[in-house]
């Protein structure tokens, strides 16, 4: 009884970033649980997995708008190199090291699978996962983490960002829009600068809409963070198991699968994660960034 009083005292609502943050976060999972070459298909399940791919197409980007967001909301008028350096070593701890642990621990995954099953893992890497810098430099061996590298790489250049913002404002964004249509620019760099530029010169309903409370726990941050870093091994494999053991046949088969497949996986991590704060809290901030 005492626990369930101190937890409840402990809950405070955060505002609708943080319910963003949930929505896409479950978004992005509905999106990579869309595995069809893991079964006999049929027109139907594929109309779906396309409309449920085509409605999470915006999940990433939003994301990259809420880190360029977040990043400069609170940034002074004329922020000095010391402020920037507090920024790097804050995303240091709060980026680099959840996603080296993240690929630290997919790789021990895969070493596994790769002598055990050979081959369900045989050659998906080929021997790029061997090289120390694969990581940053061909790609995440987590291949969901693409984000978190690219977002590495746009926090680096964001001194450039803030210049482009401050003295171009948004017409420094759209041009950097305009690249990334014509397939010239990056897609972060262009998304993360448009939440920039919000968090930088904040237009008002915008602002007032984004920091407006919600019922979403604050402590829903380090949930989605977790999510987000561990979702994609564990659905490669719950889905995987479910098809071998179930055989689906039919759309309604294969739409029980997807749905048991995300449900699984965020009732699995959730239980994981809240079992990892309570055993082990001082390791599990660090996993999730000190969130």
């Amino acid at each position: 009884m005492e626990a369930v009083l101190r937890e409840s005292l402990n809950r405070q609502n955060g505002n609708r970033v943080d319910l963003l943050r949930v929505l896409l976060t479950v978004g992005i999972v509905c999106r990579h649980a869309t595995m069809t070459d893991l079964a006999v298909s049929t027109s139907a399940f594929d109309a779906i997995t396309q409309g449920i791919i085509w409605l999470t197409e915006v999940c990433v980007p939003l994301f990259y708008v809420i880190s360029g967001y977040l990043y400069f909301r609170n940034a002074p008028q004329d922020p000095q190199p010391r402020w920037f350096l507090d920024k790097y070593k804050s995303r240091f701890f709060s980026l680099v090291i959840p996603y080296l642990i993240a690929n630290v621990i997919a790789w021990g995954c895969y070493y596994f699978a790769l002598k055990a099953v050979p081959s369900m893992v045989s050659g998906f890497f080929g021997d790029n996962w061997k090289d120390p810098v694969f990581v940053f430099w061909t790609g995440p061996v987590n291949m969901s983490l693409w984000f978190i590298r690219e977002l590495i790489l746009v926090v680096l250049v964001s001194p450039l960002i803030f210049l482009l913002v401050r003295y171009l404002r948004w017409w420094g964004v759209l041009a950097l829009g305009v690249l990334w249509v014509c397939k010239i620019g990056p897609a972060p760099l262009f998304f993360f600068s448009l939440g920039a530029c919000e968090g930088i010169w904040k237009i008002a309903p915008v602002e007032r809409w984004l920091m407006a409370p919600s019922r979403v726990d604050t402590r829903s941050r380090a949930w989605t963070y977790f999510v987000y870093l561990y979702h994609y091994l564990l659905i490669v494999g719950v889905k995987k198991g479910l098809v071998m053991v179930l055989h689906p046949q039919g759309t309604l088969a294969l739409v029980g699968i997807y749905l048991l497949s995300v449900v699984l996986v965020l009732g699995v991590l959730t239980v994981v994660y809240g079992l990892m704060r309570s055993v082990t809290p001082g390791v599990t901030r660090v996993i999730v960034g000190g969130k």
